[in-house]
């Protein structure tokens, strides 16, 4: 179980303070798979390092299993698995299976108890027949995979995870997230991505992060629903405030998909369900409409 109570924090970037965390509040119970999603900067991954106990929040408290990241921050890391994404995650010239067995050692497992979990875990994320094959020559599929065996070598009762498939091509991306999937019966995932398809396919409930703050949070079919049908139309030029909804244009028109109750001069094409990225450019914008960041100024929309 994760719980977030009113985490604020402040960085200061060349005498100006940035507000990465602006009274943040969520939950995520055991058994469930929580997507976070916002713009670059929205303040993911300091959030990430919080529930992380790298960073300390300036107000506020996280809690994991019951226990605050603040005060009981050697708990939190006996209940965590974190899969990051980096290319100096693991030892090239070692094969998977040794560094699975490293990292298990340094957990504080025996040699045979690190071989033994080690091979568990590669059969697990399906690499046990790479499991002697340099990490240097691993796919980007492959390496996470076996980051996220490395995540679950104590067997934690939560998994942070950060873009897990940056990189990764639709089919082994498909296959991660049924991986992961099946892990989340029994354990509470956080996970952040730029990809509203993945999110939408796997994510039990969306946390929307903007400009620090939570400005949505719930199931995805829910929503959707409080966006309801979009609009695709055609129009001659595009408006400013239309940028944000442009999904093409050609020499003669852009062609932009808004929202069913905005009206938008131009010849309407036909009307869809909205999708989960309909939800994050929608209530982005609101969001954008109507506040404001200390050290920053609205984003730009080119198109």
């Amino acid at each position: 179980m994760i719980k977030v109570e009113g985490v604020h924090k402040v960085f200061k970037v060349k005498r100006k303070e940035i507000r990465a965390l602006n009274d943040v509040y969520f939950d995520v119970n055991k058994g469930e798979i929580c997507g976070l999603v916002g713009h670059n900067g929205a303040g993911k991954t300091t959030l990430i390092k919080i529930l992380s106990t790298l960073t300390v929040p300036d107000l506020g408290d996280a809690l994991v299993d019951g226990f605050s990241v603040t005060r009981e921050a050697k708990q939190v890391r006996k209940r965590l698995g974190i899969m990051m994404v980096s290319d100096r995650a693991f030892y090239y010239r070692l094969t998977g299976l040794e560094n699975l067995i490293f990292f298990a050692s340094v957990q504080g497992l025996s040699l045979n108890e690190a071989r033994s979990r080690s091979k568990e875990l590669l059969e697990l994320v399906g690499l046990y027949e790479w499991m002697n094959v340099p990490y240097m020559k691993y796919s980007t599929g492959m390496a996470r995979k076996l980051a996220l065996a490395r995540a679950l070598i104590t067997d934690p009762s939560v998994i942070l995870m950060d873009e897990p498939t940056l990189g990764m091509d639709p089919i082994s991306s498909r296959e991660f997230r049924r991986l992961v999937e099946g892990l989340a019966r029994s354990k509470t995932v956080l996970m952040t991505s730029h990809n509203m398809i993945e999110v939408e396919d796997l994510a039990d409930t969306v946390v929307i992060l903007n400009r620090g703050k939570v400005i949505a949070k719930g199931p995805p079919g829910e929503l959707k629903e409080r966006i309801g049908t979009m609009k695709l139309i055609k129009v001659k030029e595009a408006d400013p405030k239309l940028r944000k909804f442009v999904v093409g244009f050609s020499d003669n028109y852009f062609l932009v998909r808004v929202p069913g109750n905005l009206n938008v001069d131009g010849e309407e094409i036909r009307r869809e369900p909205a999708t989960l990225e309909d939800v994050f450019v929608s209530l982005t914008e609101e969001a954008d409409s109507t506040t404001n960041r200390t050290g920053g100024g609205h984003r730009r929309w080119a198109l």
